[in-house]
């Protein structure tokens, strides 16, 4: 048999050539082609990467409380979270994580990835007592930022009608000549910092009695078994309707519209017993920012709805006009404004 591909001669070469040239040519169709596929694939899947971005959100998104059911920010949440699918279509649900003046849900937030999936209901006390615990290791100014804020609330300052202290003034004088209790849901809450402004307001001293059952707290004031309460306005205003308790000064810049009658701590000359507690949403502060954007300007939008701002007013809940910007300022002021005021009056977890 002869061996063709052996053949050296001029003509074998010049055979030999035809025969080369398709099988490359062959090549360069597959070649294109394998390239081409490759390439659409890559495309494809970094295209998958930006809808995916783009597509927020494309499933449930929750609002942990870190406060208890019934509690202000609680109520807030749950009005805004009624809302919200109708901007975001898809659900919101509410889960309530409370304990440690609000540290423990919002260490939860913390530790969730930063998608924007989780937010977290920031309000005014854990703000303000957040340096009380060590073991909370999350900066509210650098690792959270503000997506909106959902309310403004004011304290009433009350008594038990059987003790038959009328005004400001009579507290001050019956707290000077016996001994006095106020009373508050925990070391931190608004009630105990409330509580601790009055006496350097007033240059009065009184024990401090914390309760684990806030509606204990309140019958407890109510009977006259504790001496007095700075107390929230949606919890206070029902029961000084109901003859419960008596209201001796509102701590709003304000008078309540409920209690008319009732002066401002700024009219009966205690300025600096004047306060106004807060919430608003949180989320991570490295959250992709066109998830942010989309989350202000949607709770925004919530805020400004005529049913929502309606049903926060029946709650005895001010309806905050503050920008996204202007409530991240607010979280800044009054974390400072907390750990120096922890600090000055030596306030310390039991």
């Amino acid at each position: 048999m002869q061996n063709t591909h052996l053949e050296t001669g001029p003509e074998s070469v010049v055979r030999s050539r035809p025969k080369s040239k398709p099988r490359i040519a062959s090549t360069h169709p597959k070649i294109l082609q394998c390239i081409s596929i490759c390439l659409g694939l890559l495309v494809s899947t970094l295209s998958t990467g930006v809808v995916a971005q783009e597509r927020y959100p494309s499933r449930t998104v929750r609002i942990i409380v870190p406060w208890g059911a019934g509690t202000p920010p609680d109520v807030a949440a749950r009005v805004v979270a009624s809302k919200l699918p109708e901007l975001l279509k898809q659900p919101v649900i509410v889960e309530n994580r409370p304990g440690a003046s609000g540290t423990i849900g919002l260490a939860e937030v913390a530790r969730s990835p930063a998608d924007g999936y989780t937010i977290g209901a920031l309000h005014y006390a854990t703000a303000a007592v957040a340096s009380l615990y060590p073991q909370f290791k999350v900066d509210l100014v650098k690792d959270m930022t503000g997506v909106g804020q959902m309310e403004w609330g004011h304290n009433i300052l009350v008594v038990s009608p059987s003790l038959g202290i009328k005004t400001v003034a009579e507290l001050v004088e019956y707290a000077k000549r016996n001994p006095s209790t106020f009373a508050s849901a925990g070391v931190g809450t608004p009630a105990h910092l409330s509580g601790v402004m009055f006496q350097r307001a007033t240059n009065t001293e009184a024990t401090h009695v914390p309760y684990n059952q806030f509606g204990q707290a309140v019958m407890d004031v109510s009977t006259g078994r504790v001496t007095y309460m700075v107390l929230a306005a949606p919890a206070a205003v029902p029961q000084i309707l109901g003859g419960k308790l008596l209201a001796l000064a509102v701590t709003g810049p304000a008078r309540n519209s409920n209690v008319r009658e009732v002066a401002t701590v700024t009219e009966l000359k205690l300025p600096s017993m004047q306060s106004r507690t807060w919430s608003g949403l949180i989320v991570r502060s490295d959250t992709p920012k066109e998830v942010v954007d989309r989350l202000s300007r949607d709770i925004a939008s919530v805020m400004a709805m005529p049913e929502v701002r309606e049903s926060l007013a029946k709650q005895q809940i001010e309806i905050p006009t503050e920008t996204t910007e202007q409530f991240r300022d607010l979280i800044r002021k009054d974390v400072e404004f907390g750990a120096n005021f922890v600090r000055v009056n030596g306030i310390k977890l039991d």
